[in-house]
């Protein structure tokens, strides 16, 4: 749309701004109002529960990574992955079994760090929720929260606005700045959330 009607709210987050309105986010660019994913943060007050799936993970980190530029995207991402990979590791020495596929972890970081993408973690024990593109997890208000896609999260579908991307000769799947790889995990083809494009 050129114009949004009265009524939006707008939102400025990671120096973008967004606008809310009817249930709906849009972005400027281009001349125009484009509908958007919510940004990372947002609290979602009405999500239909039944079209939401629980995230299954093919690996957990669980020591802390450092990145190469700090900035407020990458602090985000820092300050969140500090915190769960101490704890990740504190459950790992508890349940040997959380710690299973820790090669798996290593090499899918040292592969997001080749690509230059950065991985944003995923705890132990949290439940992970997952609609159109969009991950989330309940806070303690019972809320949905948006938040960065972690890494190892292995979902069957993308979203219709996906893209097929080539990196380093191989092909990737990318939606927003959320770039994808598929996998086989008993034997059914998943799409496994690799890291995200710096912003």
């Amino acid at each position: 749309m050129r114009a949004l009607p009265p009524g939006y709210s707008r939102y400025r987050y990671y120096g973008r701004d967004y606008f809310f309105l009817d249930g709906i986010y849009y972005r400027f660019w281009d001349g125009f109002y484009h509908i958007c994913r919510p940004p990372f943060g947002i609290v979602t007050a009405a999500i239909d529960a039944a079209l939401m799936s629980l995230v299954r993970f093919s690996y957990y980190n669980t020591y802390y990574r450092t990145y190469n530029s700090i900035a407020e995207n990458y602090a985000t991402i820092d300050a969140q992955n500090r915190t769960i990979a101490q704890n990740n590791a504190i459950i790992a020495a508890q349940n040997s079994a959380v710690a299973e596929a820790a090669q798996t972890a290593n090499d899918a970081a040292s592969l997001a760090a080749s690509l230059g993408l950065i991985q944003s973690y995923a705890g132990v024990n949290t439940q992970y929720y997952y609609q159109d593109g969009v991950f989330y997890i309940v806070n303690a208000s019972g809320q949905y929260v948006t938040i960065i896609p972690p890494a190892g999260a292995l979902i069957e579908n993308l979203p219709d606005d996906y893209k097929v991307i080539t990196l380093k000769g191989d092909t990737y799947f990318q939606v927003d700045n959320t770039v994808y790889r598929t996998v086989v995990v008993d034997g059914a083809p998943l799409f496994e959330v690799l890291g995200q494009f710096p912003s």
